[in-house]
């Protein structure tokens, strides 16, 4: 071949042009963007099942003082103005357990509140213990739980 013929042949050329650089260059900041919001999506709902499982355990705290109760005359239901006395030595009263108890839960939760009535629509009569709190960017929860008293209770 003469050097002329040369000059009219295809050339293949190896290596990454700039156009191959900068769609990988965009390909990666896609993925890293997308993995950082699948991150704070993640973040956000663990955080709240935290809380979750805080009020699950404070719930089952008082039920399980509901249940194990031998005075049928004492009510566990939440007495608008108790406050918690933990001065007494004595026996405490089921009223100053609930105050005690609801103070615990404003602590322990974000704008934490709870709430004990006696549902005597159903038969047995049966307590309600609702737990509720709110979390930044996940909005107010509660969790409620049913508690059927001591069987002397219903006497």
């Amino acid at each position: 071949m003469k050097p002329s013929e040369l000059e009219h042949l295809p050339v293949k050329r190896f290596g990454i042009t700039l156009t191959d650089s900068t769609l990988v260059v965009l390909l990666l900041i896609t993925c890293v963007v997308g993995m950082g919001v699948l991150l704070a999506q993640t973040q956000t709902m663990f955080g709240g099942g935290r809380l979750h499982d805080q009020a699950i355990q404070l719930a089952d705290e008082m039920a399980d003082q509901i249940k194990n109760e031998n005075n049928p005359k004492q009510s566990h239901e939440s007495t608008l103005g108790a406050k918690c006395d933990n001065t007494t030595k004595q026996t405490i009263s089921a009223s100053n357990r609930v105050a005690c108890w609801q103070d615990k839960v404003q602590q322990q939760l974000s704008n934490g509140s709870s709430k004990i009535y006696l549902d005597r629509t159903m038969q047995p009569t049966q307590y309600v213990i609702v737990v509720s709190w709110s979390a930044p960017k996940t909005g107010t929860a509660s969790y409620i739980l049913r508690v059927k008293p001591n069987e002397t209770m219903n006497e």
